[in-house]
Protein backbone atom coordinates (compact mmCIF):
# COMPACT_ATOMS: atom_id res chain seq x y z
CA UNK A 1 0.00 0.00 0.00
CA UNK A 2 1.73 2.89 -1.34
CA UNK A 3 0.53 5.95 1.00
CA UNK A 4 0.97 9.73 -0.01
CA UNK A 5 0.77 12.85 2.75
CA UNK A 6 0.06 16.12 1.16
CA UNK A 7 0.31 19.30 3.44
CA UNK A 8 -1.38 17.38 6.26
CA UNK A 9 -1.83 19.48 9.39
CA UNK A 10 -3.54 18.83 12.59
CA UNK A 11 -4.77 21.12 15.61
CA UNK A 12 -6.54 19.95 18.44
CA UNK A 13 -8.01 23.78 19.37
CA UNK A 14 -7.84 25.53 16.09
CA UNK A 15 -4.89 27.49 17.33
CA UNK A 16 -1.67 25.12 18.05
CA UNK A 17 -0.26 22.66 15.47
CA UNK A 18 0.59 19.28 16.31
CA UNK A 19 1.58 18.89 13.06
CA UNK A 20 2.08 21.32 10.33
CA UNK A 21 2.11 20.93 6.20
CA UNK A 22 3.72 17.09 6.44
CA UNK A 23 3.93 16.06 3.09
CA UNK A 24 5.53 12.95 2.24
CA UNK A 25 5.27 9.87 0.09
CA UNK A 26 6.06 6.38 1.49
CA UNK A 27 7.05 3.25 -0.92
CA UNK A 28 4.39 0.65 -0.93
CA UNK A 29 6.35 -2.44 0.52
CA UNK A 30 9.00 -0.45 2.40
CA UNK A 31 10.22 0.11 6.31
CA UNK A 32 9.62 3.72 6.42
CA UNK A 33 11.44 5.49 10.12
CA UNK A 34 9.70 8.55 11.44
CA UNK A 35 11.70 10.25 14.28
CA UNK A 36 11.44 13.24 16.33
CA UNK A 37 11.37 14.23 19.90
CA UNK A 38 8.62 14.02 22.33
CA UNK A 39 5.84 16.40 20.92
CA UNK A 40 6.95 16.95 17.48
CA UNK A 41 4.10 15.35 16.42
CA UNK A 42 4.89 11.51 15.32
CA UNK A 43 2.25 9.96 17.44
CA UNK A 44 -0.41 12.36 15.75
CA UNK A 45 0.31 11.67 12.33
CA UNK A 46 0.12 7.48 12.86
CA UNK A 47 -3.22 8.28 14.67
CA UNK A 48 -4.56 10.49 11.37
CA UNK A 49 -2.87 7.60 9.04
CA UNK A 50 -4.68 4.96 11.36
CA UNK A 51 -7.84 6.70 10.18
CA UNK A 52 -8.60 7.31 13.92
CA UNK A 53 -7.74 11.11 14.28
CA UNK A 54 -9.02 13.01 10.91
CA UNK A 55 -6.65 15.82 9.70
CA UNK A 56 -7.40 19.22 9.91
CA UNK A 57 -5.71 20.19 6.89
CA UNK A 58 -4.00 18.65 3.69
CA UNK A 59 -4.84 15.49 2.07
CA UNK A 60 -4.16 11.68 2.78
CA UNK A 61 -3.85 8.97 0.07
CA UNK A 62 -4.08 5.19 0.06
CA UNK A 63 -3.06 4.04 -3.09
CA UNK A 64 -3.73 6.92 -4.59
CA UNK A 65 -7.02 7.29 -3.42
CA UNK A 66 -8.47 9.67 -0.66
CA UNK A 67 -10.11 8.63 3.06
CA UNK A 68 -13.26 7.49 2.57
CA UNK A 69 -16.39 8.87 3.95
CA UNK A 70 -16.71 5.15 6.05
CA UNK A 71 -13.29 4.26 6.44
CA UNK A 72 -14.45 0.54 7.83
CA UNK A 73 -13.17 -1.16 5.08
CA UNK A 74 -9.42 0.55 4.92
CA UNK A 75 -8.95 0.09 8.77
CA UNK A 76 -9.74 -4.14 8.49
CA UNK A 77 -6.22 -3.28 6.11
CA UNK A 78 -3.59 -1.30 8.25
CA UNK A 79 -2.57 -2.49 11.62
CA UNK A 80 -1.70 0.13 14.34
CA UNK A 81 0.13 0.11 17.76
CA UNK A 82 -0.41 3.57 18.97
CA UNK A 83 0.74 4.74 22.01
CA UNK A 84 -0.74 3.59 25.51
CA UNK A 85 -2.82 0.75 23.75
CA UNK A 86 -5.00 -1.02 26.13
CA UNK A 87 -4.33 -4.99 26.82
CA UNK A 88 -7.30 -7.11 28.59
CA UNK A 89 -5.83 -8.26 31.22
CA UNK A 90 -8.20 -10.88 32.05
CA UNK A 91 -8.02 -12.09 28.74
CA UNK A 92 -5.74 -14.88 27.42
CA UNK A 93 -3.40 -14.25 24.27
CA UNK A 94 -5.23 -16.33 22.51
CA UNK A 95 -8.52 -15.37 23.24
CA UNK A 96 -6.93 -11.59 22.88
CA UNK A 97 -6.01 -12.20 19.63
CA UNK A 98 -9.24 -14.38 18.72
CA UNK A 99 -11.15 -11.18 20.36
CA UNK A 100 -9.38 -9.27 17.33
CA UNK A 101 -9.44 -11.23 14.53
CA UNK A 102 -13.54 -11.36 14.51
CA UNK A 103 -13.39 -7.86 14.76
CA UNK A 104 -11.38 -7.91 11.71
CA UNK A 105 -13.92 -10.47 10.33
CA UNK A 106 -11.54 -13.00 9.62
CA UNK A 107 -12.73 -16.60 9.09
CA UNK A 108 -12.64 -19.16 11.77
CA UNK A 109 -10.65 -21.47 10.14
CA UNK A 110 -7.75 -18.93 8.80
CA UNK A 111 -8.31 -17.23 12.51
CA UNK A 112 -7.61 -20.35 13.73
CA UNK A 113 -4.54 -21.39 12.06
CA UNK A 114 -3.41 -17.18 12.17
CA UNK A 115 -3.40 -17.61 16.24
CA UNK A 116 -1.09 -20.24 16.71
CA UNK A 117 1.30 -18.61 14.05
CA UNK A 118 1.29 -15.57 15.74
CA UNK A 119 1.66 -16.83 19.13
CA UNK A 120 4.73 -19.35 17.58
CA UNK A 121 6.41 -15.99 16.12
CA UNK A 122 5.96 -14.00 19.09
CA UNK A 123 7.34 -16.79 21.41
CA UNK A 124 4.10 -16.85 23.53
CA UNK A 125 2.91 -20.49 23.16
CA UNK A 126 3.56 -21.42 26.56
CA UNK A 127 1.12 -18.57 27.53
CA UNK A 128 -1.83 -18.47 25.42
CA UNK A 129 -3.46 -19.60 27.89
CA UNK A 130 -2.40 -17.54 31.27
CA UNK A 131 -4.39 -13.81 32.04
CA UNK A 132 -2.77 -11.02 30.17
CA UNK A 133 -2.54 -9.69 33.35
CA UNK A 134 -0.03 -12.02 34.74
CA UNK A 135 2.79 -11.15 31.43
CA UNK A 136 5.49 -9.72 31.70
CA UNK A 137 6.12 -6.02 30.32
CA UNK A 138 7.82 -7.78 27.01
CA UNK A 139 5.59 -10.48 26.70
CA UNK A 140 2.81 -7.78 26.80
CA UNK A 141 4.18 -5.96 24.72
CA UNK A 142 4.34 -8.88 22.42
CA UNK A 143 1.09 -9.38 22.15
CA UNK A 144 0.00 -6.26 21.49
CA UNK A 145 2.52 -6.39 18.26
CA UNK A 146 1.27 -9.74 17.92
CA UNK A 147 -2.58 -8.57 17.81
CA UNK A 148 -1.16 -5.80 14.59
CA UNK A 149 0.10 -8.70 12.52
CA UNK A 150 -2.62 -11.23 12.84
CA UNK A 151 -5.09 -10.04 9.85
CA UNK A 152 -1.78 -10.02 7.77
CA UNK A 153 -2.42 -6.19 7.03
CA UNK A 154 -1.19 -3.90 4.02
CA UNK A 155 -0.20 -1.00 6.24
CA UNK A 156 1.75 -1.21 9.94
CA UNK A 157 1.73 1.86 12.17
CA UNK A 158 3.94 1.35 14.73
CA UNK A 159 4.55 3.61 17.52
CA UNK A 160 7.88 2.90 19.54
CA UNK A 161 6.93 -0.53 19.17
CA UNK A 162 10.45 -1.27 21.15
CA UNK A 163 8.96 -0.07 24.77
CA UNK A 164 9.55 -2.95 26.95
CA UNK A 165 11.05 -5.24 24.59
CA UNK A 166 14.86 -7.01 26.35
CA UNK A 167 17.55 -7.21 23.62
CA UNK A 168 16.22 -10.62 21.99
CA UNK A 169 12.83 -9.79 21.77
CA UNK A 170 13.80 -6.77 19.67
CA UNK A 171 15.79 -9.27 17.70
CA UNK A 172 12.28 -10.70 16.94
CA UNK A 173 10.63 -7.88 16.20
CA UNK A 174 12.84 -7.27 13.99
CA UNK A 175 13.12 -10.25 11.68
CA UNK A 176 9.04 -9.93 12.14
CA UNK A 177 9.11 -6.75 10.68
CA UNK A 178 11.51 -7.48 7.86
CA UNK A 179 9.65 -10.64 6.86
CA UNK A 180 6.45 -8.42 6.61
CA UNK A 181 7.79 -6.03 4.30
CA UNK A 182 9.00 -8.30 1.92
CA UNK A 183 6.06 -10.06 1.94
CA UNK A 184 5.11 -6.89 0.54
CA UNK A 185 3.34 -4.95 3.79
CA UNK A 186 4.06 -1.28 4.21
CA UNK A 187 5.29 -0.67 7.23
CA UNK A 188 5.75 3.19 9.37
CA UNK A 189 7.58 2.82 12.85
CA UNK A 190 8.65 5.56 14.58
CA UNK A 191 11.13 5.32 17.81
CA UNK A 192 13.32 7.19 19.86
CA UNK A 193 16.05 3.77 19.90
CA UNK A 194 17.78 4.76 16.58
CA UNK A 195 20.02 1.96 16.38
CA UNK A 196 17.64 -0.32 16.08
CA UNK A 197 16.67 2.42 13.02
CA UNK A 198 20.16 2.05 11.38
CA UNK A 199 19.95 -0.65 9.29
CA UNK A 200 16.22 -1.47 9.52
CA UNK A 201 14.42 1.18 7.52
CA UNK A 202 14.33 1.57 3.87
CA UNK A 203 13.33 5.71 4.15
CA UNK A 204 13.01 7.76 6.47
CA UNK A 205 12.03 11.28 8.25
CA UNK A 206 13.08 13.26 10.64
CA UNK A 207 10.25 15.97 12.19
CA UNK A 208 10.67 18.99 14.35
CA UNK A 209 7.26 20.67 15.88
CA UNK A 210 5.28 19.37 13.73
CA UNK A 211 7.10 20.18 10.62
CA UNK A 212 9.48 18.07 8.23
CA UNK A 213 13.18 18.47 8.72
CA UNK A 214 14.38 15.95 6.16
CA UNK A 215 12.90 12.69 4.26
CA UNK A 216 13.94 10.65 1.94
CA UNK A 217 15.91 7.19 1.35
CA UNK A 218 18.38 6.10 4.44
CA UNK A 219 21.80 5.91 2.47
CA UNK A 220 20.84 9.04 0.29
CA UNK A 221 20.64 11.32 3.43
CA UNK A 222 23.10 9.90 5.12
CA UNK A 223 25.53 10.55 2.00
CA UNK A 224 24.17 14.28 2.06
CA UNK A 225 25.21 15.34 5.23
CA UNK A 226 28.40 13.21 4.96
CA UNK A 227 27.71 10.54 7.92
CA UNK A 228 30.52 8.11 7.34
CA UNK A 229 31.93 7.70 10.69
CA UNK A 230 30.83 4.95 13.41
CA UNK A 231 31.81 5.02 16.81
CA UNK A 232 32.78 2.04 19.05
CA UNK A 233 33.89 1.42 22.90
CA UNK A 234 36.75 -1.28 23.23
CA UNK A 235 37.59 -2.97 26.49
CA UNK A 236 40.55 -5.04 26.05
CA UNK A 237 42.92 -6.46 28.92
CA UNK A 238 45.80 -5.37 29.98
CA UNK A 239 48.85 -5.82 32.44
CA UNK A 240 50.83 -4.01 35.01
CA UNK A 241 52.82 -2.50 32.19
CA UNK A 242 50.44 -1.21 30.47
CA UNK A 243 51.65 -2.60 27.15
CA UNK A 244 48.45 -3.96 26.04
CA UNK A 245 47.31 -0.34 25.81
CA UNK A 246 50.13 1.31 24.29
CA UNK A 247 49.99 -1.75 21.52
CA UNK A 248 46.09 -0.88 20.87
CA UNK A 249 46.75 2.80 21.03
CA UNK A 250 49.47 2.44 18.28
CA UNK A 251 47.23 0.20 15.88
CA UNK A 252 44.58 2.58 16.45
CA UNK A 253 46.76 5.89 14.85
CA UNK A 254 47.91 3.26 11.93
CA UNK A 255 44.05 2.89 10.84
CA UNK A 256 43.83 6.73 11.50
CA UNK A 257 40.98 6.06 14.10
CA UNK A 258 40.53 8.63 16.17
CA UNK A 259 40.17 7.81 19.74
CA UNK A 260 37.54 9.91 21.76
CA UNK A 261 37.69 8.81 25.23
CA UNK A 262 40.02 6.37 27.34
CA UNK A 263 38.66 5.20 30.58
CA UNK A 264 38.40 1.77 32.88
CA UNK A 265 35.28 -0.27 32.90
CA UNK A 266 35.45 -3.35 35.27
CA UNK A 267 39.35 -2.71 36.05
CA UNK A 268 40.29 -2.91 32.49
CA UNK A 269 41.00 -0.14 30.39
CA UNK A 270 38.56 1.24 27.66
CA UNK A 271 38.63 3.23 24.17
CA UNK A 272 36.08 4.96 22.52
CA UNK A 273 37.34 5.56 18.97
CA UNK A 274 36.00 7.12 15.98
CA UNK A 275 36.14 5.12 12.61
CA UNK A 276 36.30 6.72 9.41
CA UNK A 277 34.36 3.91 7.14
CA UNK A 278 32.17 1.16 7.21
CA UNK A 279 31.72 -1.87 9.59
CA UNK A 280 34.45 -3.58 7.12
CA UNK A 281 37.37 -1.48 8.32
CA UNK A 282 36.24 -1.66 12.15
CA UNK A 283 36.91 -5.68 11.20
CA UNK A 284 40.33 -4.79 9.89
CA UNK A 285 41.31 -2.52 12.77
CA UNK A 286 40.27 -5.66 14.93
CA UNK A 287 42.40 -8.06 13.29
CA UNK A 288 44.99 -5.75 13.32
CA UNK A 289 44.41 -5.15 16.95
CA UNK A 290 44.55 -9.42 17.71
CA UNK A 291 47.83 -9.54 15.45
CA UNK A 292 49.50 -7.35 17.88
CA UNK A 293 48.51 -9.18 20.61
CA UNK A 294 46.19 -7.14 21.94
CA UNK A 295 43.30 -9.29 23.99
CA UNK A 296 40.01 -6.94 23.02
CA UNK A 297 37.16 -7.95 25.03
CA UNK A 298 34.37 -6.39 23.82
CA UNK A 299 33.79 -4.28 20.78
CA UNK A 300 30.04 -2.41 20.77
CA UNK A 301 28.53 0.22 18.62
CA UNK A 302 27.79 3.45 20.36
CA UNK A 303 26.43 5.72 18.01
CA UNK A 304 24.29 4.91 15.19
CA UNK A 305 24.71 7.10 11.41
CA UNK A 306 20.54 7.93 12.33
CA UNK A 307 21.91 9.32 15.93
CA UNK A 308 24.76 11.57 13.95
CA UNK A 309 22.21 12.75 11.23
CA UNK A 310 19.42 13.08 13.97
CA UNK A 311 21.92 15.10 16.40
CA UNK A 312 23.08 17.53 13.56
CA UNK A 313 19.46 18.07 12.69
CA UNK A 314 17.89 18.32 15.69
CA UNK A 315 17.46 21.15 18.20
CA UNK A 316 15.45 18.48 20.11
CA UNK A 317 12.57 20.78 21.17
CA UNK A 318 8.76 20.17 21.62
CA UNK A 319 6.07 21.95 20.50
Amino acid sequence: MEIDLQGLGKTYDGAAWAVRDLSLKIPSGSIFGLIGPNGAGKSTTLRMLATVVNPSAGTLLFDGQPLPADPSDLRRQIGFLGDGNPLYKQMSPSEYLRFFGQCYRMSPADLERAIEDTLQTFDLTSKRDSPSGQLSKGMRQRLLIARCLLHKPRLLLLDEPADGLDPRSRSDLRTALLKARDSGVTILVSSHILRELDDLCDSMAIIQRGRLVVSGPVDEIIERYDVSRFVYRLRILDDATKSGLERAQAVLREHRALIEETGVEDGQPTLTIQVQGDEALMADILAALVAAGVRVVTSSRLRSRLEDVYNRLSDDQVN
